[in-house]
């Protein structure tokens, strides 16, 4: 029987382990009874769903309940008034989990609360810790703290991974969210699976090779935190979905002084006068619907003015990974990305066309058909089944070139507008084939 991949699922998997009890949270299925249990006890709680973002928190205060959610916060007088509401206005899916919140009496107003991301190389390696990122912005005291606590804890998150990764061999990514006052204790807060299709599993698997590493943009999860260091750090960023495609939720933010930050999405840009309200604003439009990565926004070349990157295929032809194709995307005007093309060109015309100062194609196309070549056979270590990655990778003014990301399905329509009809012929042959082969092998 397939094990969930819920809430409620993986919190009863870390249960089920003696050494990680200490560490949890009381978690419950939503319903009204519990909702009232859990609050008489505890008098704060969280409701989250079964999956994703969302979470909806209640307090008891001056014999009041308070609720506050992404978008709004509002005060009831009662148990019923505040079960009716969340019902007609908060709930938008069909599970979601009830779950006790810890309240701090440190000399801090919130407890401490970071994301541990850890990853292993395959489903027979051992886990570790990879990335830790805040879940807010700290004084110089918490970040104190935060490693003072963090030499304490670094067992939990192994051995919360190892837990859940028995359950989920093909997950090989988890982020695990700790929290804690310095005074009465530390929680495992929430986890997170992050299977082969996730932009933050992909950049976990790929930035452990030394060879590809410095082709993947710096990327982490996005908070407060990664959100202004990012920014501080390169002026532009790019947030994304950690699950999407054809660029939905791509979204750029740009510094542009002290006072304006310049959110871009699509063909909209707004302005922002400071960095709380630039967060602010991208914290309920976009992370309260989906988990996001933030990253440096590459300075990609240009034609016409309009950003460019290419669409390298790569492929398993008899177990050997091969580039099947590959085609230079123009952004639309007023775009900062290339889903949205205006016109597609080969490689080698795009660079006489370009910003690209170094014309010598030769170079170019071989030095990305082997970033992308040793991209995918990293990113296969883990998958046996993956036979097709489509990359978008960039290419600066300079000729520096960047594994954007990959796609495992990659739409090859674009090929149909290659000068030469045979190179989607034949990516189309190859595709066939691996797919008989995978499927007569899962017989």
């Amino acid at each position: 029987m397939k094990t969930s991949r819920g809430r409620l699922s993986q919190y009863k998997i870390l249960q089920d382990e003696k050494k990680l009890r200490n560490y949890l949270v009381e978690t419950v299925l939503f319903s009204k009874e519990s909702l009232f249990a859990l609050l008489e006890k505890h008098k704060a709680v969280v409701l989250k769903p079964s999956f994703g973002p969302g979470d909806i928190m209640i307090s008891l205060e001056n014999n009041k309940y308070k609720i506050k959610s992404q978008r709004k916060i509002v005060t009831v007088n009662n148990m019923e008034e505040m079960y009716e509401y969340i019902n007609l206005y908060e709930i938008k899916q069909k599970y979601y989990i009830v779950q006790a919140q810890k309240l701090t009496s440190s000399i801090f107003q919130n407890p401490y609360r970071s994301f541990v991301t850890v990853h292993r190389k395959s489903s027979s390696a051992k886990w570790r810790i990879v990335s830790i990122t805040d879940n807010d912005y700290y004084s110089h005291l918490r970040q104190f703290f935060q490693k003072y606590l963090l030499k304490k804890i670094r067992s939990i998150p192994i051995l919360a991974a190892e837990k859940l990764g028995r359950s989920f061999p093909s997950c090989n990514t988890i982020v695990i969210e700790i929290m804690s006052d310095f005074t009465k204790g530390i929680w495992i807060y929430d986890t997170s699976l992050h299977f082969s299709i996730s932009k933050w599993d992909q950049y976990q698997t790929l930035r452990t090779s030394r060879t590809i590493l410095s082709y993947v943009p710096k990327t982490d999860l996005l908070t407060h935190t990664s959100f202004s260091d990012l920014l501080k750090r390169f002026n532009e960023i790019i947030i994304k979905p950690c699950i999407g495609q054809h660029g939905i939720g791509v979204v750029q933010i740009k510094r542009k002084d002290s006072f304006t930050y310049e959110i871009h999405y699509g063909i909209r840009k707004i302005t922002k006068p400071n960095l709380e309200e630039a967060y602010s604003y991208i914290k309920e439009t976009f992370l309260s619907k989906k988990d996001y990565i933030v990253q440096q926004r590459v300075q990609l070349a240009t034609i016409y003015d309009c950003p460019i990157d290419v669409r390298v295929i790569t492929q398993k032809v008899d177990s050997t990974w091969s580039v099947t194709g590959k085609m230079v995307k123009i952004a639309g005007e007023n775009f900062i990305i290339t889903n949205a093309a205006q016109k597609l060109l080969t490689l080698e015309n795009a660079i006489q066309e370009s910003t690209i100062s170094n014309k010598m194609y030769e170079i170019l196309e071989a030095k990305i058909e082997g970033i992308c070549i040793s991209a995918a056979k990293k990113l296969d270590e883990k998958n046996m089944e993956l036979s097709i990655i489509g990359f978008d990778v960039g290419i600066t003014d300079h000729g520096d070139i960047w594994i954007i990301e990959g796609n495992y399905i990659p739409d090859l329509t674009m090929f149909k507008e290659h000068e030469d009809q045979q190179v989607y012929m034949n990516m189309l042959e190859i595709k066939k084939l691996n797919f008989k082969s995978i499927h007569s092998l899962n017989k």
